[in-house]
């Protein structure tokens, strides 16, 4: 038995089961060790290891507060979105791999049009030339922060565009930011990458902090999401995360009010840092314009954060020291919603009615260069205004998907183009001599073009040109021609030849003339203004008809498809002169994509007894929608190429010279300083002759009679001003202009027109006259105010002389309700005046509305009919005689018991009558006389008076 035992030992000893299985249990009862020693004897330690990689605090950001009306309504809120965030967390060590990952990043965001929104100060135009997209202060902290230095050299100072980034794209340099894009991406894709990566290296190279998180995209879709979530192995440190975006309702209404937010820039995040502020990180949101960014404090809250522990895969394994965020205080406006929306509206349609009064079917311009008033517009004009202003962009006319249309007219423009370069290089030949009037008008604006042109590219540099030089002095008065200068600045090294790549070799003026006008062709051919003007050509030459314009509008979408209308302009059953003319009575072509004169206007309503702004409204507005959160950059180069200027805050920031709504303050100068009485007439003579140059009264040949000072404000007679400036002048009976302005000053300042009214928004200074007492007097000389500076001076006259701060400001309450600030009344100033003259000037500005002689109180006769009496002002500026007069009128009412005054500017809107008679508009939906809903929502209508005015 022992015997087979060993036997059978010895057979499994011989076996080579025996050393796999020796082999096993060795390796078996190794790893049983190393189990035992990581769970049972070194858990605590390599728990420590793991857990305990890294330890970050996050920010939880805080809720913005929101924006209401006075009576609640809700003007601007926050919404739930996501954005796409990346950090430098350190997984991706190399240049390489960190332009792999980016790249494959914008390629996601890209292929759902979404495009990445970090802030990069450098951009790439269709020709493939680079260029900086900021300059000043903004573009000087981009300097440093590409040269990681506070102190640039001279070479940095003055480094391209396209030098900065070939420095950044190559650089590997100690001091560079190291990003190596490799050629395998071309310059347009670098450029995405490099925005990116530049992001990132400003939060390490300024703030010193590797992990923090910069936004790539906001507001991306569901879509985005998704394949950002899908690819995460590909994209280390990239995170959805959930942030809330702006919202404005009513935004065309409130957006110069409002304003909107947008991603912090690096610039003014480096100003609060600074400044001590560490509230801010590169992701936050911030108030960029308007009530968003005075009110920025207020508005942004309180941050919360979260303690965590990332593992060595960037998981989060453990989450401590939660602070919970607070949300942001919440902004009543004075204004109200609906007031504002109408007033916007009735001013749209007030605008469109002045244009349809003065277009005509023609293409001469009428009696442009006359009186000011009398200007027409010819349809001819309008058809290339709709191109001039990018209503119709010429540049889809050469695209792929380009119509037959836009191929037939852009095949005429190649034509065209080869024409006037032709015309263009034989009037700029060696020996041409033609000048001024020699040249036809096309030909003189082509070559003031060019010279304009090349002083802004900075080929011919106006630091060198000699002013005195008598050859340029002929050519500024159109006695030489611009071939004889621009070779005359060749021998004079003032024109800048880098630019024509020139070798070594030497070159005669003459070859290096025949350089330039190589140089002047191409540069043309890039040219959107040139493009522009050859388009114009082609417009007044019939090369491109009326009808042809009107069908643009429908095949790039500007109008609604309408078969019935295009087939009645394709077969001219219908003219294009009548389709313009009706589009523009139904604004489905708005003034301020024409951009003519008038395009734009302001309306400011305000309480007279508080200051409270009701309504102040701006046109051309834009949709702020679009501009919060990430800007929409194609809406947005549309708004800053509009030629009716959509960003400009008119009631704030327009000044214009008052005209005859200063004669109250003249008025009241003349009352108070003693050189006027309750009694006093004056025979208006016409010419007032009393000092060179003598100026007219506005309704010359014709006299206004003898007349006391009440008739002088309702008719507005200027003469009867022109004597109380002079009589304020005397001084030891001499005229002394400065006397008079001088008193003059005093009481603007009475009236608030000495300082910014208080709103709460950027606001122009006013300017107080200081030339010529006589002009001045009647709201000429170099006064210039702004429509709410003119609302608080009317208020002013209103209450008899309080002049109220204007606000726009109600109350700001917490998240609970609680009122934290409650903007009180505040008085500026007080024109302590005799009630006699209060009582003057108040009875001549009702004459104004409801005088005999007025000519615009037909326009308030359904207002006192309705038991509203009106008082007010006209006032008609000329700018010159090649643009229309500015419109003017300023108000109160009721005349018994003012509540509100109402003021309303339209640039270039031909007579204080069309104010006046949008001023009456106003006041009829505000006291509810008449179909107010008719009123606003009804088509443009010519204006009803046509009665002249001051």
């Amino acid at each position: 038995m022992f015997d087979v035992f060993l036997e059978h030992l010895k057979k499994i000893l011989k076996s080579r089961f025996v050393p796999i299985c020796i082999i096993y249990t060795v390796l078996f009862f190794l790893l049983i060790h190393g189990l035992f020693q990581i769970q049972i004897v070194d858990k605590d330690t390599l728990a420590s290891s793991e857990d305990a990689i890294d330890e970050r605090t996050r920010e939880i950001k805080s809720t913005r507060g929101n924006f209401y009306d006075r009576n609640g309504k809700l003007l601007a809120y926050n919404e739930l979105c996501y954005s796409v965030t990346i950090e430098d967390n350190g997984s991706l060590t190399t240049s390489q791999e960190k332009n792999t990952m980016i790249a494959t990043l914008i390629g996601i965001l890209e292929k759902y049009d979404c495009k990445p929104a970090t802030e990069f100060y450098i951009a790439m135009d269709e020709n493939g030339q680079f260029y900086f997209t900021a300059e000043g202060s903004t573009l000087l902290r981009f300097r440093k922060d590409a040269y990681s230095t506070e102190n640039l050299s001279e070479e940095q100072q003055n480094s391209t565009a396209e030098e900065i980034f070939r420095f950044l794209r190559y650089d590997t340099g100690v001091d560079s930011p190291k990003f190596n894009i490799s050629e395998e991406y071309t310059d347009e894709e670098a450029l995405e990458i490099m925005s990116v990566r530049f992001a990132l290296y400003v939060n390490r190279y300024r703030y010193m902090k590797d992990y923090m998180p910069i936004t790539v995209a906001s507001d991306v879709s569901d879509q985005v999401v998704v394949a950002i979530k899908e690819s995460s192995a590909d994209l280390p440190g990239v995170e959805v995360v959930e942030e809330t975006r702006r919202v404005y309702n009513y935004s065309e209404y409130f957006a110069h009010i409002l304003g909107y937010t947008g991603l912090i820039s690096q610039e003014t995040l480096a100003e609060t840092m600074e400044a001590g502020d560490d509230f801010y990180s590169s992701t936050d949101q911030i108030g960029k314009t308007g009530l968003e960014k005075e009110f920025e404090s207020y508005l942004r809250g309180e941050k919360g954060h979260k303690t965590v522990k990332v593992n060595n895969r960037q998981q989060v394994v453990e989450e401590s020291e939660f602070v919970e965020a607070t949300a942001g205080n919440d902004v009543y406006l004075t204004i109200d919603a609906d007031l504002q929306e109408a007033c916007y509206k009735l001013l749209e349609r007030r605008i469109a009615g002045i244009l349809l009064d003065k277009i005509h079917p023609g293409t001469s311009e009428g009696t442009k260069g006359e009186r000011a008033g009398g200007i027409l517009i010819p349809i001819y004009e309008v058809y290339f205004a709709l191109i001039d202003n990018n209503v119709i962009d010429v540049t889809q006319f050469n695209n792929k998907k380009a119509s037959s249309l836009e191929k037939s007219i852009y095949n005429r423009y190649l034509d065209k183009q080869k024409s006037v370069l032709s015309n263009i290089r034989q009037k700029m030949g060696l020996n041409s001599t033609a000048a001024g009037n020699e040249l036809s008008n096309s030909m003189q604006e082509y070559l003031s073009h060019i010279y304009e042109l090349l002083l802004e590219q900075g080929v011919l540099i106006q630091d060198k040109i000699d002013e005195e030089d008598s050859k340029y002095i002929q050519y500024t008065k159109d006695k030489l021609s611009l071939s004889a200068f621009l070779q005359h600045a060749l021998a004079n090294t003032w024109i800048d030849l880098s630019v024509l790549e020139i070798d070594d070799s030497y070159y005669s003026t003459d070859e290096l003339y025949g350089m330039l006008l190589d140089y002047i062709e191409e540069l043309l051919k890039k040219d959107s203004r040139f493009t522009k003007m050859i388009y114009s050509d082609m417009v007044y030459s019939y090369e491109l008809s009326g009808k042809e314009v009107c069908l643009l509008l429908y095949e790039q979408g500007v109008l609604k498809k309408d078969k019935d209308t295009i087939a009645k302009l394709e077969s001219g059953a219908m003219s294009p002169y009548s389709f313009i003319i009706n589009k523009i009575k139904k604004l489905e072509i708005t003034p301020d994509q024409l951009a003519l004169d008038p395009c734009s206007g302001a309306i400011v309503v305000n309480d007279v007894n508080t200051g409270q702004v009701l309504a102040m409204v701006t046109y051309p507005s834009y949709d702020n929608n679009k501009m919060a959160n990430t800007i929409d950059s194609e809406y947005y180069t549309y708004l800053v190429n509009n030629n009716s200027k959509p960003f400009l805050n008119r009631a704030t920031q327009t000044q214009l010279a008052p005209g005859s709504t200063y004669k109250m303050l003249t008025s009241a100068a003349a009352l108070e300083e003693g050189v006027a009485q309750e009694g006093t007439r004056v025979k208006d003579q016409v010419v007032f002759n009393k000092i060179p140059m003598p100026p007219k009264c506005w309704i010359s040949p014709s006299s206004h009679g003898t007349i006391d000072i009440t008739t002088a404000l309702e008719v507005s007679c200027n003469y009867f001003f022109y004597e109380m400036g002079w009589q304020m002048s005397q001084k030891s009976g001499v005229y002394n202009s400065d006397v008079g302005l001088r008193k003059l000053r005093k009481y603007a300042k009475l009236f608030g027109l000495d300082s910014t009214t208080g709103v709460e928004i950027g606001e122009a200074e006013p300017k107080i006259s200081t030339q010529d007492s006589i002009r001045s007097a009647i709201g000429q000389g170099n006064n210039a105010y702004t429509p709410v500076q003119l609302c608080r001076y009317v208020s002013t006259v209103a209450n008899s002389g309080t002049c109220y701060d204007m606000t726009l400001i109600d109350s700001i309450r917490d998240l609970n309700g609680n009122v934290i600030m409650k903007k009180e009344p505040v008085v500026s100033s007080e024109a302590d005046f005799s009630p006699t003259t209060w009582r003057l000037i108040h009875n001549g500005m009702w004459k104004v509305c409801n005088g005999s002689r007025s000519s615009v109180s037909g326009l308030f006769k359904s207002l006192l009919d309705g038991g509203v009496a009106v008082a007010g002002k006209t006032g008609t500026a000329q700018q010159n005689t090649f643009h229309p007069d500015h419109a003017q009128f300023v108000s109160y009412a009721p005349y018994d018991n003012p509540e509100i005054a109402v003021q309303v500017t339209i640039p270039n809107g031909y007579s204080s009558t069309n104010a006046a008679e949008l001023v009456s508009y106003v006041y009829q939906y505000y006291y509810k006389v008449g179909d107010t809903k008719k009123l606003i929502n009804g088509d443009a209508t010519k204006p009803k008076s046509s009665a002249r005015s001051d």
